[in-house]
């Protein structure tokens, strides 16, 4: 069966299943709200001027990138989910510091507050976020009248648009397809790459080796994608033997299964983190004065400097390990095993079983670390050599391909159960 036929077939599937359809449909139709979003501007703003700029600062270029172009038009979304991001991030880092907040994340009713927690801090962050901006286009001369009001309006603004959006992205976890707030970040970078594409193009025209360079790109752009597509897939399959039980509690042939560990148990979240995190900095610095300071500073935070690309390098291992360690708990898979009759050979159950997992995840997400770290700045260096839009290299195609991916999972994993129900009914 050929790739067309094959997406042809889940697509006739999909329209086959009501509930699946719906659920496609509503993030379709969620999708459309968060990019008209993108095009509502908050008043008070020279968005010709601040278009200039971002164009040729690739700091704002990425923060531009994560908005899906709202921020270079101050729109009501310009925040994009970056402050919700953030809010999860500090909110994970407490629940594993804090034993509380570890024991209140094992009890579903207990976790609902700490939902509840986290929008709570994504307003503060927003607000704070939107009084930076708003500071920030005041410095640098794109407001038309300055002073209180605008401040007060467009930090209103930014704020109410970025908690919109986190209850967008909620709408799409639960009556949606795939992980919402993810969802919404793919959303954002897939509408800039055409215009990043065009830039590119243009940027590129006037070189001599124009058709040897644009090949060579598009051969990278193709080895990343395929790469990634590779590392996201992969799995380490553990061993499992079930001794098995005939009637009369007699014993019977025991069956092999395996435990699939994947390689990248963290998926996207380590890079989607990395890169919000280290806008802060960035975003922080624009704010300052215009002296030798912030030249400095600018430079060390510029996304081809060897101190950015080492501390990004550093942020996606930690955050690979880190949300690794929250996603896998080896106790609670050693104990499932250790119920349903399961062993991995050679190991004993128990503590044993919990020593081997975790020595088997440690040794597999050192590998996934190292190649996320990687496919995220490798090709920032090799599209900066050529003067490009950084923000459409790996970063973005690994939230692209990690996104689309797992959302395809999803999708595939509703119609396999569809088609077992209908087998079984």
């Amino acid at each position: 069966m050929s790739m067309l036929q094959n997406f042809s077939d889940k697509i006739m599937g999909i329209n086959k299943i009501p509930d699946l359809r719906k659920k496609v449909i509503f993030t379709l139709i969620m999708f459309l709200v968060a990019r008209v979003g993108t095009h509502i501007p908050s008043p008070g703003v020279d968005v010709a001027r601040l278009t200039s700029m971002v164009n040729t600062n690739d700091i704002l270029g990425f923060i531009n990138m994560f908005s899906g172009g709202a921020f270079k038009r101050v729109s009501i979304f310009a925040l994009g989910v970056m402050p919700y991001i953030n809010a999860s991030i500090v909110v994970q880092l407490l629940t594993v510091i804090v034993p509380q907040l570890e024991e209140m994340q094992k009890e579903e009713r207990e976790r609902a507050k700490i939902v509840q927690w986290t929008r709570y801090l994504t307003i503060i962050i927003g607000g704070i976020q939107g009084f930076g901006v708003s500071i920030w286009l005041q410095s640098m001369g794109l407001v038309y009248n300055p002073g209180f009001l605008f401040l007060f309006t467009t930090v209103t603004i930014l704020t109410a648009g970025t908690v919109f959006l986190m209850w967008l992205g909620e709408q799409i976890t639960v009556n949606g397809v795939g992980n919402g707030i993810s969802l919404i970040i793919f959303l954002n970078i897939i509408a800039r790459m055409p215009a990043a594409l065009i830039q590119s193009v243009q940027k590129m025209s006037g070189s001599k080796f124009f058709i040897i360079e644009i090949s060579f790109l598009i051969l990278i752009v193709v080895a990343i994608t395929a790469a990634i597509v590779a590392f996201q897939l992969a799995n380490r399959k553990i061993p499992i033997q079930y001794a098995g039980k005939g009637f009369g509690g007699k014993n019977s042939i025991a069956s092999k299964t395996y435990l699939p560990l994947k390689i990248n148990t963290a998926g996207v979240i380590p890079i989607i983190f990395a890169s919000v995190l280290l806008m802060l900095p960035a975003m922080l610095v624009k704010a300052l004065p215009n002296t030798d300071l912030r030249v400095f500073l600018e430079r060390i935070f510029s996304t081809t400097s060897p101190v950015y690309l080492t501390l990004y390098a550093a942020l996606v291992i930690f955050f690979t390990f880190f949300y690794t360690a929250i996603m896998f708990d080896p106790e609670k898979v050693a104990e499932n095993l250790k119920k349903s009759g399961g062993t991995i050979p050679g190991i004993r159950p128990g503590s044993e079983t919990v020593d081997y997992l975790e020595k088997v995840v440690t040794r597999i997400t050192f590998g996934g670390a190292i190649f996320l770290a990687l496919i995220a700045i490798v090709p920032m260096l090799i599209f900066g050599m050529f003067g490009l839009p950084v923000y459409i290299s790996g970063t973005g195609l690994l939230i692209i391909v990690g996104v689309a991916l797992d959302t395809v999972q999803q999708i595939n994993a509703n119609l396999v159960v569809r088609e077992y129900e209908g087998f079984l009914s």
